[in-house]
C-alpha cells in the first residue's frame, strides 16, 4: 500500500461513517477486507493521482480508529504527502460521488446484524468486486457423479433373490409416456444429466398378506438394547404420485376439467418448497470458513438483482450452504412476502417442469415464475435435463434474469465442473459471484452442534454437545443434522419408557459399531430368504433397493431391517411394495435411476443399500448416496442408507427406521 488517509464522512443513518482512501494493488484490497471486512462496505475505484480505491467505513467508534490507524501505519507508515504543486486546501469532509460505472455502496442490512468491536469481528467480509484475481484459485474438483448419460431401464432382480410376493420395478405399471432421453454431444465438457420425464404413474394395489416363515439362520442379528414402541407415524405425502396423466390442451382443458386443475395444482405445489424458519441469519454462524459468503448474501438482501446475480455458492456436505439460501429467502420475504419467491430444489424443479410439460399445466408454472420476484435453487446439480425439458428449464432461468431478479444456487460443486448443465441452461454459474464454502474448524463445529440440538429439542447438556462434536469428526459431520435429529427421536422414545438415555448409550446404538466396523466378517447373503408379514391397511409401502448381481442381498437386508425394528418397538408397520436392483456398474445417472423407481412404484420409504466393492461407485459411495437421500427427500420419500461393506451390522438398519420416522 503506497497511501491511505481516513476521512470522516457521517450520515443521517451512521453518524461515525468514514472513508478510508487507499493506492494499492488487489493484496491490499485483500488484507483491508481480511482485517476490517466487518466494517466495510465495498471497494470503489477512484480515478486520481493520490488514491485508487475507497473504502466506506461503517461504526468507527474511537477504540476502533485507534486500532485502524495503528494497523495502517504498520502496513504504510508513510504519512499521505500531498503533491508539492497542489495549493493548500482544506480536506473535505467526504469524497464526491463515485462515477457512474463505480459499485454502489451497500446499504444496512434490513435483519439485525450487530457489528461488534473490532476485537471481536464475528461478521463476514464483503468479498472484492469480480475484477481482481482471485487470492486462492479454488482446487480442481472431482467430476460430479450425477449427470447422466440416457438412462437404462432399471435391471430387474433374478428370481434367486426377489422377495416373495413383492413386485418389482418391470411388474409395475408403465408410465402413461416414456419421452426419449438426451442425446449427448460429442463436444459437450459432460454428459448432461438425464433420467427421461417424470411421468405420471399409479401406485401398484397393496401386496396380498404373506404366509410367514423363519428367516434363514445366517441373518440372525446380534443383540441391540431394545427400546419402548411409540405410534406410528401418520402417512407421508409423495408429492408427485400424481394420477394418471390425462391428453390436456393447456388452457381450456384447465377452465374446464377438474382432473386437469388437480395436475395443474399438483404440478405447481411440486415446483416450491416451505421456507424453513429455523435456518436464517440470526441462527448462522459466521467465520473465516464462510465470511465471503456472508457478505455477498448480506448484499443480495440489501440489493438484490444487482452484483451478484446469480450467486453460487458450492461446497461438500457440511458447509453449509442450504442455510444460507433460507436464510437468504427468510430476509427477502419479510419485505417481498413469502409467497413472492420460489423456493426449490434441483431434483423438484426438473421433476415438476417436466410433469408440467407432460400433463398440460405449464401455464400454472409459468405464471407462478412470473409472479415470483427471487429463485432459490438448492442443489442446482441434482437438476435431471433431457432433450424434453431443457428448453422449459433454460426458459425459468431466463425470465429471472430478464428481468433482474435475483438468482441464488447452490451446489457440491464448483461451476467449471458443470459445464454441461451450464450449456443447457444457457447461462454461466459464475457470471454473478460464486462462493466456495468451507468445512469450519473443529472449535466451530462444536459451536455449531449445540446450535443445531437447541433448534433440534435433543436437550444434550455442555459435556455432551463436546462429547458428540468430537464422535462426528470421525465420521459423519457433514450429517450433523440428520444425527442430532436421530438422537432426539431415540431419547424420546427411550424417556417415554422411563428408559435412561445419556448421549454415550445412544451412540452405542446408533453410531459407534458404524465407526469401528465389526470384527467379524459379514455374513453370507447367498440363499438368504424373506417372506414379509402380513400388512394391515394404512401401512407405509416400502422400497428395498441393492446392487444387481448379488443373490439374496434384498432378502437379507429386510430380514435385518425387520428384526431390527422388533427388537427396538419401532411399530409403525411397512407393506414391501417393491424389490429392485440399480446398475452398480454405471458410474452416472444412477441416483435417477432408483428415484424413477420408487416414483413409479408409490412407496413412502426406501432401504438401499450402497454399492460394492467391485463398483466403479465404491470409492465415492458417500457422494452416491447423497445425491440419491436428497433427490428422494424431494419427492417426499425417507431414505434408510445401507453401505454395502456393513451390510450385517444392525445399527445402519435401526437409523433407517429413525430415518423413516416423521
Amino acid at each position: 500500500m503506497d497511501r491511505w488517509e481516513i476521512r470522516s464522512s457521517p450520515n443521517d443513518d451512521d453518524p461515525l461513517r468514514h472513508l478510508l482512501l487507499m493506492r494499492g494493488s488487489g493484496a491490499d484490497v485483500a488484507a483491508v477486507l481480511k482485517k476490517f471486512g466487518a466494517l466495510c462496505g465495498r471497494p470503489t475505484p477512484l480515478d486520481g493521482e493520490d488514491f485508487n480505491l475507497s473504502f466506506v467505513l461503517h461504526k468507527v467508534t474511537p477504540a476502533v480508529s485507534e486500532k485502524l490507524n495503528e494497523w495502517l501505519e504498520k502496513v504504510s507508515p508513510k504519512p499521505v504527502v500531498q503533491p508539492a504543486a497542489a495549493p493548500p486546501k482544506t480536506v473535505p469532509a467526504a469524497l464526491p460521488p463515485p462515477p457512474a460505472a463505480s459499485l454502489p455502496e451497500m446499504p444496512p442490512l434490513a435483519a439485525p446484524v450487530t457489528l461488534e468491536p473490532l476485537k471481536a469481528l464475528p461478521v463476514a467480509l464483503v468479498p472484492p468486486p469480480p475484477a481482481p484475481a482471485p487470492l486462492t484459485p479454488p482446487p480442481p474438483a472431482p467430476a460430479p457423479l450425477i449427470p447422466p448419460p440416457p438412462a437404462p431401464a432399471l435391471t430387474p432382480p433374478p428370481p434367486a433373490i426377489e422377495l416373495s410376493g413383492i413386485p418389482s420395478a418391470s411388474s409395475l405399471p408403465p408410465p402413461r409416456e416414456i419421452l426419449p432421453p438426451i442425446p449427448l454431444q460429442p463436444a459437450a465438457k459432460e454428459p448432461l444429466i438425464s433420467l427421461g420425464p417424470e411421468s405420471a404413474f399409479t401406485p401398484p394395489p397393496p401386496a396380498p398378506a404373506m404366509p410367514t416363515f423363519s428367516p434363514a439362520p445366517q441373518v440372525n442379528l446380534p443383540p441391540v438394547t431394545a427400546v419402548p414402541a411409540m405410534a406410528a407415524p401418520p402417512p407421508t405425502e409423495v408429492r408427485m404420485a400424481t394420477p394418471a396423466a390425462v391428453n390436456l390442451e393447456p388452457a381450456a382443458a384447465l377452465a374446464n376439467d377438474p382432473q386437469a386443475a388437480s395436475l395443474a395444482a399438483a404440478a405447481a405445489a411440486a415446483l416450491t418448497d416451505e421456507l424453513r424458519a429455523d435456518w436464517t441469519f440470526e441462527t448462522l454462524m459466521v467465520g473465516a470458513y464462510n465470511r465471503f459468503a456472508h457478505a455477498a448474501a448480506m448484499s443480495v438482501v440489501t440489493s438484490p438483482g444487482s452484483m451478484y446475480n446469480p450467486l453460487f455458492l458450492y461446497g461438500v456436505p457440511g458447509t453449509g450452504k442450504s442455510h444460507f439460501l433460507y436464510a437468504i429467502a427468510n430476509a427477502m420475504s419479510k419485505g417481498l412476502g413469502s409467497a413472492s419467491l420460489m423456493v426449490t430444489s434441483g431434483a423438484r424443479l426438473s421433476r415438476a417442469v417436466t410433469a408440467a410439460a407432460a400433463n398440460g399445466s405449464m401455464a400454472v408454472i409459468d405464471k407462478k415464475i412470473a409472479d415470483s420476484k427471487a429463485l432459490f435453487v438448492d442443489d442446482i446439480h441434482l437438476l435431471a435435463v433431457t432433450d424434453q425439458n431443457k428448453d422449459l428449464l433454460a426458459k425459468v432461468f431466463k425470465s429471472f434474469f430478464d428481468r433482474s431478479q435475483q438468482v441464488v444456487i447452490t451446489s457440491m460443486y464448483p461451476p467449471k465442473a458443470l459445464g454441461a448443465l451450464e450449456e443447457a441452461l444457457r447461462f454461466t454459474f459464475d457470471k454473478g459471484w460464486s462462493v466456495d464454502l468451507k468445512i469450519p474448524s473443529p472449535t466451530v463445529q462444536r459451536d455449531l452442534t449445540s446450535s443445531v440440538n437447541d433448534r433440534a429439542g435433543t436437550a444434550l447438556n455442555g459435556d455432551e454437545i463436546g462429547q458428540l462434536a468430537d464422535k462426528l469428526t470421525m465420521w459423519g459431520y457433514q450429517d450433523l443434522t440428520l444425527w442430532v435429529r436421530r438422537l432426539a427421536l431415540l431419547r424420546k422414545m427411550r424417556t417415554a419408557a422411563g428408559q435412561p438415555s445419556p448421549l454415550m448409550d445412544m451412540l452405542r446404538i446408533i453410531y459407534e459399531p458404524i465407526t469401528i466396523g465389526s470384527e467379524a466378517p459379514p455374513v453370507s447373503t447367498a440363499g438368504a430368504k424373506f417372506t414379509p408379514p402380513a400388512a394391515p391397511p394404512g401401512a407405509e409401502p416400502l422400497a428395498v433397493i441393492v446392487p444387481n448381481g448379488q443373490e439374496g442381498l434384498s432378502a437379507y437386508a429386510a430380514t435385518l431391517f425387520q428384526d431390527a425394528g422388533a427388537k427396538n418397538g419401532f411399530n409403525c408397520p411397512y407393506r414391501y411394495a417393491l424389490v429392485e436392483t440399480y446398475d452398480s456398474m454405471q458410474q452416472v445417472g444412477v441416483p435417477f435411476q432408483v428415484a424413477h423407481a420408487c416414483q413409479r412404484a408409490g412407496v413412502t420409504r426406501a432401504l438401499i443399500v450402497g454399492p460394492g466393492p467391485n463398483s466403479p461407485l465404491a470409492p465415492r459411495a458417500n457422494e452416491f448416496g447423497h445425491a440419491v437421500r436428497h433427490i428422494l427427500d424431494s419427492s417426499g420419500i425417507a431414505t434408510g442408507w445401507v453401505p454395502h461393506s456393513q451390510v450385517h451390522l444392525p445399527a445402519h438398519y435401526v437409523n433407517a427406521h429413525l430415518d423413516f420416522e416423521k
